[in-house]
């Protein structure tokens, strides 16, 4: 049907509003939807417009969106409708349909006519459709699109449950990025590759035509390179000869007066390149760029010929509405703005392709991004003969879109790719992404599962180097430092500094090679409160993100009551905000430790904002609120003048005093510096001062290491560390807590006690403290309290006689277990089940389990162990106010004076017994299914016990996972907790 000029004019202002070019119309907005849940569409003919338009089932959506955002976790294939205008000017000319991203496959039709389909969903194709249009008048466009199956057991299509490269943030099926057309004359820029060399201040320009002339024919050809504010700076014009097809011209440019873009002086030029084909202009291209050069000398990161340390963050890209695509402008701005102010200067996407509105804000910003692709993650997608296709075109395509962004100053192809298939890729995609991109760095895989190589800018050869992933935990006890020190390191140094006994973080890493840790951190809840009180006003409450939070709030506040914890909780607001500080301070610490080490020339801090599966892990959250304590306190470790302080041990006998160690860090010049020590006392008071002159050297540098006198101290104290330059300005300072045990608060138990115990740790702790001990026997009184040690594997002497344990317990006696053990259940944990004879190379034995409750009579040798160490997870331990932490702090979290003895795995829901320590959290995978994990948010809240306080018989039994046994003697804490415990038995 035909409409009036004004109607046309006045919906063509209407859609061409905020383009930058008069060719091309946006198509975002209201579109039509029908989900094909049974896939009967393509029988039933629904991509015919009379057809759909009788449909019941007709919706209206949003282009972009997510399916998400209108049915919860929908997934499996929908039909769409847009019905718009196209103007009879452009009747001549050659006109595309553009979509940024649709995922998964893409079906196209015009006017019943059908055009094209794209597979991949996370980059940007186009498909011609000018003979296909109705000029001046309505014109209808049907789609059909098979999103991802991710949840369910459908097969369509031939592709079936995690068959398909996908970001595990979400599903995100659908028309999930912006869509357009466009209009051109006869010749058309195709596409423009820059590559900018600093050293010869040019800027090389690939610039691919497309001649749609029936004969060869004549065009000219302009390029004008402009500053920021507009000026041309240089130029170029030139008549070409072109044959119809594909035509290619490369033109080398000087720019003088270069500007080189850095993340401090983010300048960008402004490209305009120009067709002109028979008097009048055809086609016209625009992207800003900029100057710089990003490789690596010596073992060391290099921009435009200076080294640069990486402060990178993981970025797992979820939004709280949008999930896939940023909320808004605002929002994308935010997060990039809180990076770079928290001291990063890199971003690493994880596998996905950001938004290109995202990139453009990195570029204008000034924020140095990795480069990513939706390979694979974690042995996704499954194998299928189809895998090694579908992984070539996502690099291919995604180094294609991307290979002209300033920000972007590497790929990475992999990340921990253990499946032959893709291993025996990565040298292959590695040479194609270099043959894409030359002038780039190229990561072959993160976390390096074989070892990982970098591939320079211009050379064929790659070089290795140790990619880790590491996650120390929320305790970075001293042993956890050293590990991070000894990165790089020989085996025979590492024994000359008594750590041999410790193993080096990461996989396949290799001494006196080049380290980066591309995975680095811990986690804390968000504020949940505050977070689900903003999905509630602002968000959707079908999105993943609002269903996950909300489920966090409530099945913790049920965990809270069931564990007894909100004796020491009694809001959740502050539970939150002690988790966060926990995780501050081990960010902190970790930073600290990574930095010491002269051989790593970077980290990614994990993770900027939080993801789906991650919860907790950011130091923003998914409302890009900072987290005050981890955002702050990373934000500290991140500046480039800093100081670690270590005091050996944290936690000090009175009368064996300690040592102090201050390790500078200085990316800066070398100054002189005043460096002020002070040691305060809990009432803020200084004790002890000292200060001296001492070169802040560039690099990393010993700025104090000395013994400690504490004999007549006790209690908590502070050590202050201040650096001053010479004019008396603050160059950096930083703090560190510690705590000092007198005689008179480890005051032995008046009591003796008998031992069950196959080692020699208790016994021999009691005797060098002088607390009389006897062997347990079955006939010894009730009122002699029993500590059990552990056994040796197999000792049936052993299990016998903690039945008899068990039975003196019935008769009214006590018993403490001091190293409760069990089957750990944990994330990739070995499976009883057998390997399924038709399992692929993907297939990974898993405990497929059933969080039930624990049966307290099968302790302490057949426990359920739950894994609480900590990872990308957050895993704090609560500590109750119970006889049993007399003279300790309590109703707190574990850190600090705790963190030695705090455990690595706690019972897992015990059906009874009082909780005196131990553990709320979530599990890592719903449902405890792998075909889950990533997709769908994280499981369900559990608990678990450190110390569990069980009646028995008449008796009463104390079971614990803490680290007691092997910090005897060594550390305070550990001994007070053993006494307390021993003088339960009086009660």
């Amino acid at each position: 049907m035909k409409h009036s000029p004004f109607l046309f004019l006045l919906f063509a202002l209407l859609s061409l509003q905020g383009m930058a070019q008069i060719d091309q119309i946006s198509l975002n907005g209201k579109w039509e939807i029908i989900f094909d849940e049974k896939d009967e569409g393509v029988e039933g003919k629904w991509y015919l417009n009379n057809n759909f338009e009788t449909h019941s089932a007709i919706r209206q959506i949003d282009v972009p969106s997510c399916w998400e955002e209108y049915e919860m976790n929908y997934e499996g294939v929908a039909f769409y409708r847009k019905k718009f205008f196209v103007p009879a000017e452009w009747k001549d000319k050659i006109i595309y349909l553009n979509f940024d991203a649709v995922n998964y496959v893409a079906e196209c039709w015009f006017n019943n006519h059908v055009v094209d389909y794209h597979e991949g969903g996370f980059t940007p194709f186009s498909f011609r459709i000018d003979k296909l249009l109705k000029f001046g008048e309505e014109n209808i466009l049907t789609m059909r699109v098979v999103g991802p199956i991710i949840l369910t057991d459908k097969r369509i299509d031939n592709m079936g449950r995690q068959e398909t490269p996908q970001w595990r943030g979400g599903i995100s099926g659908g028309i999930w990025q912006p869509v357009s057309i466009t209009a051109t004359g006869a010749v058309r820029i195709n596409d423009v590759f820059i590559e900018t060399d600093i050293h010869r201040k040019t800027a090389s320009f690939t610039i691919n035509l497309e001649s749609n002339t029936v004969n060869s024919s004549e065009a000219e050809l302009s390029l004008n390179i402009a500053s920021p504010d507009g000026n041309i700076v240089t130029k170029k014009t030139a008549n070409m000869s072109l044959a119809p097809g594909k035509n290619e011209a490369s033109w080398v440019l000087d720019l003088p007066d270069v500007q080189l873009w850095s993340p401090e002086n983010p300048y960008l030029y402004r490209a305009k390149i120009e067709v002109k084909y028979d008097g009048a202009v055809s086609d016209v291209w625009k992207h800003k760029f900029g100057m710089r050069e990003f490789t690596i000398r010596n073992e060391r990161f290099v921009l435009n010929n200076k080294p640069i340390y990486l402060k990178a963050t993981f970025f797992e890209g979820l939004y709280p509405v949008r999930i896939g695509y940023p909320d808004s402008r605002e929002m994308a701005v935010r997060e990039i703005e809180l990076a770079k102010e928290a001291g990063f200067n890199m971003i690493r996407p994880w596998r996905k392709p950001p938004p290109k509105m995202w990139l453009d804000l990195c570029d204008s910003i000034g924020m140095l991004t990795v480069g990513s692709n939706v390979v694979e993650c974690m042995h996704r997608p499954v194998s299928t003969p189809y895998l090694a296709e579908r992984v070539e075109t996502e690099i291919r395509e995604s180094i294609m879109r991307d290979r002209n962004r300033t920000c972007v100053v590497q790929w990475e192809l992999f990340n921990e790719a253990n499946r032959p298939v893709l291993q025996q890729m990565m040298h292959s995609m590695s040479v194609m992404a270099q043959d894409l991109d030359p002038g780039r760095l190229i990561l072959d895989e993160s976390g390096g599962t074989k070892g990982a190589n970098f591939y320079l800018p211009h050379t064929a050869n790659p070089m290795r180097f140790n990619d880790i992933h590491t996650y120390p935990g929320g305790q970075v006890t001293r042993e956890q430092y050293d590990r991070l020190l000894m990165i790089g390191k020989t085996k025979e140094e590492r024994e000359a500094l008594g750590l041999g006994h410790l193993s080096v973080p990461g996989r396949n890493v290799q001494p006196n090679l080049m380290s980066f840790l591309s995975e680095l951190g811990y986690a804390s809840w968000p504020d949940l409160v505050e977070n689900n009180k903003e999905f509630r006003e602002h968000g959707n409450p079908l999105a993943p993100a609002a269903v996950t939070h909300q489920k966090l709030e409530q099945q913790a506040r049920e965990a809270f009551k069931i564990t007894g914890f909100n004796s020491a909780f009694p809001n959740l607001e502050d539970y939150c905000r002690a988790e966060q500080k926990i995780h501050g301070i081990a960010n902190k610490r970790m930073i600290e430790a990574t930095r010491a080490n002269p051989t790593i020339s970077g980290y990614c801090v994990h993770a900027l904002t939080d993801g789906d599966w991650i919860l907790g892990a950011s130091l923003v959250d998914l409302w890009r609120n900072p987290k005050a304590y981890v955002y702050d306190m990373t934000k500290a470790a991140n500046q480039p003048q800093i100081v670690s302080i270590r005091i050996l041990p944290r936690t000090m006998y009175a009368e064996k005093g300690g040592r102090i160690e201050v390790t500078g860090i200085n990316e800066l010049e070398s100054v002189n510096a005043t460096v002020h020590l002070n040691i305060v006392d809990a009432d803020g008071e200084i004790i002890s001062s000292k200060s001296f002159e001492k070169n802040f050297q560039q690099g990393v540098s010993a700025l104090f290491n000395e013994e400690i006198e504490t004999a007549g101290m006790k209690g908590n104290y502070t050590l202050q560390v201040t650096l001053e330059d010479e004019y008396g300005n603050l160059l950096t300072q930083n703090e560190r807590s510690f705590d000092i045990f007198a005689k008179d608060q480890l005051v032995k138990p008046k009591i003796k006690v008998a031992v069950l115990d196959n080692g020699e740790r208790i016994t021999a702790f009691l005797e060098d403290n002088g607390v009389e001990q006897i062997p347990f026997s079955t006939d010894i009184d009730l009122s002699v309290p029993v500590l059990v040690g552990s056994g040796k594997k197999g000792d049936q002497d052993f299990l016998n006689k903690i039945d008899e344990v068990k039975a003196f317990v019935d008769r009214g006696g006590f018993a403490v277990f001091l190293e409760v053990s069990g089957t750990q259940l944990t994330w990739g944990a070995p499976s009883p089940e057998p390997r399924p004879k038709d399992a692929g190379d993907d297939w990974r034995p898993m405990v497929h389990r059933v969080l039930q409750d624990m049966d307290v009579d099968k302790l302490p040798f057949s426990a359920n162990m739950y894994a609480t160490t900590g990872n990308y997870i957050s895993r704090n331990h609560i500590v109750t106010d119970h006889a049993v932490f007399k003279g300790l702090p309590v109703n707190t979290l574990m850190s600090g004076i705790y963190e030695n003895i705090c455990a690595d795995e706690s019972i897992c829901r015990p059906a009874k017994g009082k909780y005196l320590a131990g553990v709320i959290t979530y599990d890592q995978q719903k449902n405890m299914d792998i075909m889950l994990r990533h997709y769908n948010g994280i499981g369900d809240v559990l608990w678990a016990a450190d110390l569990l306080e069980v009646d028995r018989g008449n008796g009463k039994m104390l079971f614990s996972t803490l680290k007691l046994v092997p910090n005897l003697g060594k550390d305070p804490v550990a001994d007070k907790l053993l006494y307390n415990m021993i003088e339960l038995g009086l009660n």
